[in-house]
């Protein structure tokens, strides 16, 4: 008794954790022999505390966010069912895991895991699943072939109503990784994640709408007419979308053809007329010189310095002499070239619409000039017609092998004018040369034939045939 007395200070508070310990454990063994699912157990992020597995079932049998397995990028989603990837959950088994987690292992395991869940603790139980992983990257093929997208440089329209620009802006190149986002989704998918961001590249705009702002004005603008030949119109329409969308900083150049390249078949450019030494002859890239006039045109009247430019040896249909820019490959070459000579930023922009080849260059306001363009024909000279007798054509008959064309001398003036009109200064901006040809016209030469005998026509009697030394002469042969 002395020993219980001297000690009770102990005894008891033990007495009453082993007591507590095994009431404890007696209502933890009572909630693993219980038919309900132990607190904190998760499939598939839905909570399943408390449930009878059949309850479970129905509750993960009827999510709808397990129906389709969900990609995205941004703003840009798809969803693929899961029977396209042939992905078949195992419901029951999952649920049998999930009644299981504190009740399949040793006796003291699973009252630990039902005390940990009592206090709190969560616990995640992974769905019972499979799937094709051929089609799964199919379907990640096809997301891919959506997703990916060119890069958008930044670009201005103008509102000529109201006579100002408007910048579009500028959107990244997107190219999806296709491993990178197929190893993601997997992983989510045995996190019972059915949502999966793709994995993706992104190509920077060389322009950005940051680039374009200060540019609120048209500082020039001209358009030519083209059509005829289907691969001519294309050369023209490719010369100006490989040209367009430029910025050019204070001093910095504008190259056709450092922005077309050179007009190859491998480049995209078709077969059409072009001239060369004074003729038209088919060759590749045909078209792509309007392309540079124009622009010449644009860069003219919106004061631009012209670096490098010279004319055809034909004079153009589509502009007047002295305004056009002839360019072709090879090296050196001839280029068009021409200089931002301001400030502040310019923005080219070459497009075609309808029938019309269109450039227009912008700027800032302050830089705007009121621009006029003049040409002057210093004279004409040659020509003419060369005639050539040819015996291989009937007698009388013309043929013109090549046609005459007088040569002109032009030169260019750029006047600068202030908003009533007057001329303030005139600069010169050069000369342009068109060569001369002289025709060339066959005429035919023939001898006429001799008649043939006719039905009623007398056939001359043959002369006779002299004799021997009778002192008469050979016969002449008439």
């Amino acid at each position: 008794m002395n020993l219980l007395k001297d000690n009770k200070k102990i005894i008891i508070p033990v007495a009453i954790l082993v007591g507590v310990l095994v009431v404890g454990t007696g209502v933890l063994s009572m909630q693993v022999a219980s038919d309900k699912i132990a607190k904190g157990v998760s499939v598939a992020n839905v909570d399943l505390s408390g449930m009878t597995k059949s309850q479970a079932l129905g509750k993960l049998e009827s999510l709808d966010n397990l129906k389709n397995v969900k990609m995205y990028y941004g703003d840009k989603s798809w969803k693929i069912p899961v029977s396209d990837i042939d992905l078949n959950i195992n419901y029951k088994s999952t649920v049998d895991s999930a009644y299981n987690y504190n009740r399949s292992n040793a006796f003291f395991t699973n009252i630990v895991r039902t005390l940990k869940s009592d206090f709190g603790s969560k616990s995640f139980i992974p769905l019972d699943m499979t799937y094709n992983d051929g089609k799964l990257n199919e379907s990640l093929k096809q997301v891919k072939s959506k997703l990916d997208s060119q890069v958008k440089e930044a670009t201005l329209d103008y509102d000529y109503k109201a006579k100002k620009t408007i910048i579009v802006a500028d959107e990244p190149g997107i190219t999806m990784n296709l491993q990178a986002s197929h190893d993601k989704l997997v992983k989510n998918l045995h996190a019972d994640k059915f949502y999966t961001e793709m994995v993706v590249k992104l190509e920077k705009a060389k322009f950005t709408k940051e680039d374009l702002k200060g540019i609120d004005t048209l500082l020039g603008a001209y358009s030519t007419i083209y059509g005829g030949m289907y691969s001519r119109n294309y050369n023209i329409e490719k010369s100006a979308r490989d040209s367009s969308g430029v910025v050019l900083k204070p001093g910095q150049e504008f190259s056709f053809n450092g922005l077309t390249g050179d007009k190859t078949i491998a480049r995209g450019y078709k077969a059409a007329p072009v001239i060369e030494s004074g003729k038209l002859i088919m060759g590749i890239g045909g078209g792509v010189c309007q392309t540079s006039s124009t622009i010449f045109n644009a860069a003219l009247l919106s004061g631009m310095e012209i670096t490098t430019r010279r004319s055809h040896t034909i004079p153009s249909d589509y502009v007047n002499m002295g305004r056009d820019a002839t360019v072709y490959d090879g090296n050196p070459g001839q280029d068009f070239k021409f200089k931002n000579p301001f400030k502040h930023n310019v923005y080219v922009k070459n497009y075609t619409y309808g029938s019309k080849m269109i450039s227009e260059i912008y700027g800032a306001a302050s830089d705007y000039k009121n621009i006029d363009i003049t040409t002057q024909v210093l004279g004409s000279f040659g020509g003419g017609n060369k005639t050539i007798p040819d015996p291989s054509l009937p007698a009388g008959k013309k043929v013109v092998e090549k046609y005459s064309r007088p040569g002109y001398n032009v030169v260019t003036y750029r006047q600068y004018k202030d908003d009533k009109g007057n001329i303030i200064s005139s600069e010169k901006i050069g000369y342009s040369n068109y060569p001369a040809q002289v025709g060339v016209v066959r005429i035919g030469a023939a001898k006429p034939a001799a008649p043939k005998p006719g039905k009623h026509q007398p056939i001359a009697p043959k002369p006779q045939q002299p004799v021997p030394g009778a002192g008469q002469a050979p016969n002449p042969g008439i």
